[in-house]
């Protein structure tokens, strides 16, 4: 039986943080806590997981022309990232929270600095790493996808497969994309269903400039959420 979470014990946040930037007293507390011990183990059950699949995804996305290659995978500090991601099935109460319209999509900034939660047309300097939680509400399948200034679409989550991602509420998404220098407006899709839908239809329906109005995307059989980021210098 795994240990319960006491109230000294750090967020998930906090000790996502950790994984990613060693805190003395974090590290601390862990020692003297089953409940963190157990927390730490998964995360690096998870990492080696992810460090086993990333590098097919990698050679994948090299080998081909694709928009995919303006999103540069993290690493070394991917595997730790997406260990806490994917042992995380609900926000931190700590966490900064900005979503649409029925609070589905929120994408976290946390490239340069402590994460944060993006708002609509914020500008990101190159180099940020984004990260994404939904919350559908019920059980769903889920696609995570970008638009460029050049109205190519980008498939972020999941990054390879035939199906999309399965999600019982809300989540903070695994994986993460780190933006590279091309400037211009990028927005962010969720595409939430109760039934698979294929990528080919979430690409046919995404493709085109990413300042038009959303309203206008109808995708059969799911719901979308977005969120509008300026690529750039500040």
């Amino acid at each position: 039986m795994n240990a319960a979470r006491t109230a000294q014990c750090p967020s998930d946040l906090a000790l996502e943080e950790h994984l990613l930037d060693a805190n003395p007293a974090t590290a601390r507390h862990i020692v003297g806590c089953a409940h963190c011990q157990a927390w730490e183990r998964s995360a690096a059950e998870a990492a080696r997981a992810f460090a086993r699949e990333n590098p097919r995804w990698m050679a994948k996305a090299q080998a081909r022309s694709s928009p995919l290659r303006r999103w540069a995978p993290l690493l070394p500090i991917a595997a730790l990232a997406a260990a806490a991601l994917f042992i995380l099935h609900s926000p931190s109460p700590e966490a900064p929270r900005y979503a649409t319209k029925g609070e589905e999509l929120t994408v976290y900034i946390g490239g340069q600095g402590a994460p944060r939660a993006a708002s609509q047309g914020e500008r990101v300097r190159p180099g940020e790493a984004l990260r994404f939680q939904v919350a559908p509400g019920s059980a769903a399948f889920v696609w995570i996808a970008s638009v460029d200034s050049t109205g190519s679409v980008s498939r972020l989550v999941p990054a390879e497969g035939t199906t999309p991602l399965a999600v019982d509420g809300a989540q903070l998404l695994p994986g993460s994309a780190v933006l590279d220098a091309v400037e211009g407006p990028e927005r962010i899709w969720a595409v939430i269903s109760r039934e698979p839908v294929s990528w080919a239809v979430v690409e046919q329906a995404l493709q085109g400039s990413p300042v038009r109005d959303p309203t206008a995307v109808h995708i059969p059989g799911a719901r979308t959420a977005t969120v509008l980021l300026e690529r750039g210098a500040p």
